[in-house]
């Protein structure tokens, strides 16, 4: 299963509203008003050695991922020229042996800091170049820009000849293993790019890395069926290490691959997942989705990441039906409307902070905003480039909603309008189509209506409505956005989380009177249930009465306010 190839995209809804606004506010002008982020690797064997964070290699790789997914929804043209122009710059800064980061010569890959060449172990340099590698191989297949692909070969080269040979390291000896053994997705990738054997061969070198406790022994512990919070190593980064687990089925057809990737994405889902689609807590799984820690952006983003590739290998609607909650309360949550800044940690209740604020120690001179969420959260909005419309053989996918025109490079247009996610009827016109069709029916929405070219059904939930068109068709839906609630435990016991399709509903400072936010009186669920959602802009509230408002979750706290999504109720 593979994105449609949109070639163009105008959408009117909010999550290209949020993007338009990352585009202009964000990613476009980066290199200028944090310079540091090209400069590090220019200034690498220079001395005094800049102090380095270590991933500070990273946030170049992150950002042009980022940009990529938001290209990918909005094909806005200044973006790509912009990105086309930062990775040249990046590119010319590659040294002749392939390396792209930026520790001085005697430190390359060896987990060691400029300063302190003798010591290793401390520093996530392989990561850092996992990700330049991810980034450059996303944008090669837009431009098919060859550099770009000779650029990611030269650095799987340098790998190639700096571990595993003979009376050579390995890359768990070097540290952080659960970041730094990430480059096996994007050296299989690389394989299933090329066809080259030896890309798959240092692959499959990782993955005996991987075995090792020192690097989670993931593939063991999943055979074993135990939960991904009882692997030595559950925190988030290795999400991306599931993905070449995953990539590696592709490039093999070995089942225990694709075995392993689904266990633990599922394992996850039954255990981490917090209210408001978020993975991570304290940036590692725990076993309880109720508490209270830290959940931090870049968590949400690599298991979203994987979430979708699982998708691809299994084509279960519930794993949309997931992305789709994470992406307008965690992934949309993270960001100001703005467009201007994001956050660290985007808590069940709380309040919201700009990422370069909460994790200030992170920002270095010429890098005052740059720390490991601000450049990697473009990502999670333009997620949904991924999902939104796929192709699987001879079906075509309808997954997302939102009002728009979308065409692909085959010409099938497809027309939505309405006002989702909130409350409305929908209408779908599919143009320049013949074959089948599957539109996705949310497990959430228990009674469904479609009218295809006038005819009506009422198809199940949670799975996909299968027809085949001959011609132009034009589908009308009403989804069932009845009140749903989640029930708290541990640390929420007694409290409950409110949805009305894919939206979790919560209350701000500025939606109360005449109340502390801190000691709420119960709502009634009656009330909740016959209150209308109201949408003014891209906001959408829930006026329960003069002294209670809810609103949704992305537009939640935005003023600095405290905010709650776990509520007192009452029937």
């Amino acid at each position: 299963m593979k994105p449609l190839n949109l070639i163009y995209s105008q959408s009117d809804g909010v999550t290209r509203h949020l993007a338009d606004n990352i585009t202009k506010n964000w990613l476009i002008g980066l290199r200028q008003t944090n310079p540091a982020i090209l400069d590090m690797f220019a200034d690498r064997d220079k001395l005094p050695y800049r102090d380095m964070l270590p991933w500070s290699g990273e946030f170049a790789g992150k950002y042009i991922t980022g940009a990529y997914y938001i290209y990918r929804l909005t094909k806005n043209e200044d973006l790509r020229r912009y990105i086309e122009t930062f990775i040249d710059e990046l590119i010319s800064l590659q040294d002749s042996d392939g390396y792209l980061g930026c520790f001085s010569k005697n430190c390359r890959l060896t987990g060691a800091y400029s300063s302190s060449p003798e010591r290793t172990g401390d520093t996530w340099d392989s990561w850092s170049h996992y990700h330049i590698m991810y980034g450059l191989l996303m944008w090669y297949g837009v431009e098919k820009n060859q550099s770009y692909l000779d650029t990611a070969e030269k650095i799987a080269e340098l790998f190639i000849a700096t571990f595993y040979g003979d009376n050579q390291k390995r890359i768990v000896d070097i540290g952080y293993s659960e970041m730094n053994l990430a480059p096996i997705h994007s050296f299989a990738m690389l394989y299933n790019l090329t066809g080259k054997k030896k890309y798959l061969d240092f692959a499959l070198k990782i993955e005996e890395d991987i075995s090792d406790e020192r690097a989670g022994n993931y593939i063991n512990h999943s055979q074993n069926g135990l939960e991904y919070y009882q692997c030595p190593k559950p925190r988030w980064e290795s999400m991306h290490i599931i993905m070449g687990i995953a990539e590696l089925y592709r490039a093999t057809q070995k089942e225990y691959y694709r075995d392993v990737a689904v266990q633990i994405y599922s394992s996850i889902q039954k255990t981490d997942v917090h209210n408001t689609g978020a993975f991570s807590t304290n940036e590692a799984a725990i076993g309880n989705p109720f508490g209270s820690g830290s959940i931090e952006s870049c968590c949400v983003i690599a298991y979203n990441a994987l979430a979708v590739e699982i998708f691809k290998l299994t084509h279960d609607p519930s794993v949309i039906d997931f992305l789709e909650i994470s992406h307008y309360n965690a992934c949309m949550g993270m960001w100001s409307p703005s467009g201007r800044w994001s956050t660290y940690d985007t808590p069940m209740n709380g309040d919201r902070r700009a990422n370069y604020h909460h994790i200030v120690f992170q920002s270095r001179p010429g890098s005052p905003e740059l720390n490991c969420c601000s450049v990697n959260a473009a990502r999670s909005v333009g997620n949904i480039s991924e999902w939104m419309f796929t192709y699987d053989n001879d079906t075509l996918y309808i997954n997302a909603f939102e009002q728009g025109s979308y065409t692909d490079d085959k010409g099938v247009k497809i027309d939505i309008s309405g006002s989702y996610p909130a409350p409305g009827e929908i209408r779908i016109s599919v143009k320049n189509y013949k074959g089948k069709l599957a539109l996705r029916i949310p497990a959430w929405s228990k009674n469904t209506e479609i009218s295809v070219n006038g005819a009506v059904c009422n198809p199940d939930s949670g799975k996909y409505f299968l027809t085949e068109i001959d011609d132009d068709t034009d589908f009308t839906v009403n989804f069932d956005f009845s009140v749903r609630y989640l029930t708290g435990h541990g640390e929420q016991e007694g409290l409950f989380s409110i949805y009305r399709g894919p939206v979790l509903y919560g209350v701000d400072v500025t939606g109360i009177e005449n109340q502390n936010i801190n000691e709420l009186s119960p709502v009634s669920k009656k009330r909740i249930s016959e209150t209308p959602v109201k949408k003014s802009g891209d906001m959408l509230t829930v006026p329960i009465d003069e002294n209670l408002t809810l609103r949704d979750f992305y537009h939640l706290g935005q003023t600095g306010c405290i905010y709650r999504t776990w509520l007192p109720l009452a029937d």
